[in-house]
Formats: structure tokens, sequence, C-alpha cells
């Protein structure tokens, strides 16, 4: 089952001459571009979806870097998400106030993902975020889901299900949830959950530690992204290749 986007792209205008010069060239990218392409994804299925690669690290480690591909750029949601059956790296859990695992269920319009939340050093072209949390999708650590969340729709926990490696999650939101999952009480959306041996129980967790736009953490160029892409022929192309500009601060 496939995600619904809620994509707004941006069309790069064509470089023409300028009056009485020679033809204006491309200029090189820029540390701050970051290439994406349109494509059938990862599972080769995939419909209009742009993809791109992410580089997540240990934090504050140089070395044992890990590079992801076929990841899901999503501007309908905040946050990067990555299935475990993609990630060869042990990073470090996130811990709540009693101790216990954080563990998320991202609730989207066709399912559901559900995974311990994790900390990374995460590397887009030439920036880099440090400790960020992460979701890190995978049932089989803490199988036992709440009723709440398995009863939200379908889980998107394999290749298949979720459509591509990871979701990079560019959206409107600093975090995924903000306020409201910071307290707990009625208002609680049920996103994040304590996790010990005995169970797992709703947690008010901190906006520092929620799941949230990497791009936002980066010391420069943290003020969105602009995605562009190239004018498509009006019979369509099996794919195309643009990038997600992050604004200067």
């Amino acid at each position: 089952m496939h995600r619904v986007l809620l994509f707004a792209l941006l069309v790069a205008q064509e470089i023409t001459p300028q009056c009485g010069g020679a033809p204006a060239s491309t200029p090189a990218p820029a540390s701050n571009v970051q290439a994406i392409v349109v494509n059938a994804g990862p599972t080769n299925n995939y419909f209009n979806g742009a993809f791109t690669s992410v580089t997540l690290c240990v934090p504050g480690q140089t070395t044992g870097c890990q590079t992801i591909d076929g990841v899901l750029v999503d501007t309908g949601s905040s946050g990067l998400r990555v299935l475990a059956s993609a990630l060869t790296l042990s990073l470090p859990q996130q811990l709540g106030s009693n101790g216990g695992p954080i563990v998320e269920c991202a609730q989207f319009l066709d399912g559901f993902t559900w995974g311990p939340v994790e900390t990374a050093d995460v590397k887009l072209a030439g920036e880099q975020a440090s400790k960020v949390p992460i979701q890190v999708i995978d049932e089989r650590a803490f199988p036992n889901i709440p009723t709440s969340c398995s009863s939200s729709g379908t889980a998107e926990d394999t290749l298949d299900a979720l459509g591509a490696n990871a979701i990079l999650g560019v959206g409107l939101f600093k975090q995924d949830c903000g306020l409201a999952c910071a307290f707990v009480g009625s208002s609680n959306p049920g996103f994040y959950f304590s996790c010990p041996a005995s169970g797992c129980q709703p947690a008010a967790v901190p906006l520092v530690s929620q799941v949230q736009n990497p791009v936002a953490l980066f010391p420069t160029d943290n003020n969105g992204v602009v995605i562009q892409l190239p004018a498509v022929p009006a019979g369509g192309a099996v794919s195309v290749t643009g990038s997600p500009t992050r604004r200067p601060a």
C-alpha cells in the first residue's frame, strides 16, 4: 500500500541565453543541494514518488556511517523513519523518564509505522544535523503493539508495504507531533509510548526528543526546503531528476 503524499513541487525554469551574451550555463550544485529522483522507487512500483539518499552515523562518530538509498521525500510529514531491514548501524535508544525505551506509533492516511525512537547524526548533501531523534520501523523488538496504534490502519513495516527503505519527512512542522505529545493526559494523541518489560504506556516526550525534520537542525540552511524538478513532457517520463534546496537561515 502506497503512502498518500501532499506534494508541493516547484518546477525549475529553463535556463535561457541573456540578450547579447553567451548561453547561460548550469551552476555547480551548492553544498545545500541534495539530489532527488522521481521514479518507481526501490520496489519498482511506486507512482510519482521522489526518492533520495540519506547518510546516518552513530552520534559523534565519523566512521561507522551508512548511506541509505531509496528514501522517500515526503512533504506531508516531519521526521526521518528508517526500516530496520535497511539499517545496519546500532544506534542509541531513546529512554523515557521512567527508564523505559521510547517507541513511536506514527499514523498516516494509509497506515502506521511502529518502532523505537533512536538517535543518529543525519547527513544530507554537505551538511549534518547532530543527535537527531529518528524512528526505526521495527515490530520485532516491541511486538505488543497497543490497540490504539494497531487499530489505526495497516502496519507499514516492510519494504513492500512502505514502498521505500525510509521516509524523509520535510513538512511544515519541526516535530512530528508537537506540544500535544509533550504532556500526559487526554489531550495526548498517543504517538509516543514508554515500553518497559511490563508493557507499553502512552508517554510525554519533550519537543527536543520528538522525531523531527532534520533540516531544521542543520547549523545553517535550516529554514525550509524548496523542491525543484525539470519540466516534464505532456506524455510523461519514466523518471526525472531534481533537488530539494534548503533555504538559508
